[in-house]
């Protein structure tokens, strides 16, 4: 087996967590709080990019951040009830059908499994769900590592922490831009999830596989890990 793998090199696997592990919501937070504000998808995502992604922040502080800033202080409380909705869908995550047992094949062989996210710091669980530490080593939040993805120190959080170098890790994600661009730019392995059909125009690094489900990713790595028992030390 180990002579017709994709990444031989590889000791742990780091994924996306929405729309990889996770279901998405039909309409995402950000999606969501553009409609009570009034404003386009483009004016929230770059607003959120700037600060709401990188700190923590409670879901009542944001919303009369959010607010403010585009001058409709009267709908911080719909905004709030928005970002409170996201907090409880992050504690109890859904995950997709095809995750754990593709995350407990892993396992099994030794490999450390990580997630990184890109996530509004409103969102963020006080204490990791009781699937993510049942099935992961450990996730990484953009709001507490204050750096988002395809940013390479949202990477290097993760180096640090497995102590692994960049070409023993792998990141799989579903954003052409955030996962595989950026973990390509950080010198990881990379497989780019297409759960759906992918936008137009948009085409992954030429170095990536393309992957439509979870339960094709086992075959490509080696039979064990090859790395130490040791678990990764993991920061909060």
């Amino acid at each position: 087996m180990t002579g017709s793998v994709t990444w031989p090199g590889v000791r742990a696997v780091c994924f996306d967590l929405g729309g990889t592990l996770v279901r998405p919501e039909l309409v995402a937070t950000t999606g969501q709080v553009a409609e009570v504000l009034g404003v386009s998808l483009e004016d929230a995502r770059a607003l959120m990019g700037k600060g709401a992604k990188r700190r923590p922040v409670s879901p009542q502080d944001l919303a009369h951040e959010l607010a403010a800033h585009f001058g409709h202080s009267a709908l911080s409380g719909p905004l709030s009830e928005v970002l409170e909705r996201a907090r409880c869908r992050a504690e109890d995550p859904q995950l997709y059908p095809d995750v754990p047992d593709t995350l407990a094949v892993l396992r099994e062989r030794g490999f450390a499994l990580f997630a990184l996210t890109n996530a509004l710091g409103s969102s963020v669980p006080e204490h990791d769900p009781e699937v993510f530490r049942t099935l992961l080593d450990g996730v990484f939040y953009s709001a507490r590592t204050g750096a988002i993805k395809p940013e390479r120190e949202a990477f290097a959080a993760v180096e640090r922490a497995s102590g692994l170098r960049p070409e023993e890790l792998l990141h799989v994600g579903d954003s052409v831009n955030a996962d595989v661009r950026g973990a390509s730019s950080a010198g990881w392995q990379t497989a780019w999830l297409d759960r759906h059909r992918p936008p137009e125009g948009l085409v992954p690094a030429a170095s990536t596989l393309r992957l439509h489900s979870l339960d094709s990713l086992p075959p490509l790595l080696p039979a064990r890990s090859g790395r130490s028992t040791i678990a990764p030390e993991v920061a909060d």
